[in-house]
């Protein structure tokens, strides 16, 4: 008997490719734009010329900015969407 599945594991090969694949449409969809020379750092431009800049590395995140007003609200639509 084979059963198929629908979505990745953890600790399957796929996993990493799946969650690659959906924090980075999370983040073009939050308005955040990829570097060209990193592949893994985002930039989003804010209001006032503020800026939050978020590195990915595997399954781990780096933000900063430069107002953490606008980093705690990312971070909970973060955890809204990601759920």
């Amino acid at each position: 008997m084979v059963y198929r599945l629908h979505k990745a594991l953890y600790g399957l090969k796929q996993a990493p490719r799946a969650w690659n694949k959906r924090i980075d449409s999370f983040l073009v969809q939050q308005e955040f734009v990829k570097c060209k020379s990193e592949y893994g750092v985002y930039v989003k431009k804010g209001i006032e010329g503020n800026q939050i800049l978020i590195c990915l590395y595997v399954d781990d995140l780096i933000v900063a900015g430069s107002d953490v007003n606008e980093i705690g609200a990312f971070k909970c639509q973060m955890m809204k969407s990601l759920r």
